[in-house]
């Protein structure tokens, strides 16, 4: 697992748990290998800034097996996740730390989606009460980690995206599903004076 934190502390008391690829940038087939192909959706830095005024700490909590499958080099990764926080802080935006799981399906290791370790690992970390957070991302992996882990799971279901076609969790009807990361956090997060 990989741990990229900005501080040492949160400054706010409320969190929520973001994958990165589906939820922030377009994901691709083929990953997400070096910044040129790192796409923001339109409504995700608004997202992010709602956050911020809102007073909820982002962390992120992304598979990216595209290090250890080869297709990426460590120094474009650390590129891509640079640029990012830089562009999502120019916006107004922030992020507390980001949770990556480098390994492949086939390494089985407990830090890789479905399973919850790296929920659980930022809840460590940064004391976040697994029960009140929601974790939202577009893939049944994140839905399956969030129930593992304790937290609400959330599906952004973007119109016209392969992960929309997933199917539900049949064990879980009670899914809150929203068309974006900004309608999401509008319904969820009230905004905080």
């Amino acid at each position: 697992m990989i741990i990229c934190s900005g501080r040492p502390a949160a400054a706010f008391t409320s969190f929520v748990f973001l994958d990165r690829d589906g939820i922030l940038n377009v994901d691709r087939s083929d990953h997400v290998k070096h910044w040129s192909e790192f796409q923001f959706y339109p409504d995700a830095l608004e997202a992010l800034r709602m956050l911020r005024r809102r007073k909820i700490e982002v962390i992120l909590v992304s598979n990216q097996s595209a290090l250890n499958r080869g297709l990426t080099q460590w120094n474009d990764f650390l590129d891509i996740h640079r640029n990012m926080l830089q562009r999502i802080r120019a916006e107004g935006g922030d992020v507390l730390a980001a949770f990556y799981c480098p390994h492949r399906p086939d390494e089985a290791c407990d830090c890789r989606k479905p399973r919850p370790g790296m929920l659980r690992a930022a809840a460590d970390l940064y004391g976040v009460p697994l029960h009140a957070v929601a974790m939202m991302g577009d893939k049944f992996t994140d839905l399956e980690a969030a129930r593992a882990a304790g937290c609400l799971p959330v599906w952004i279901r973007r119109p016209g995206t392969e992960a929309a076609a997933e199917p539900p969790l049949e064990s879980a009807p009670n899914i809150a599903v929203y068309g974006s990361l900004a309608e999401a956090v509008e319904a969820l997060f009230t905004l905080t004076l």
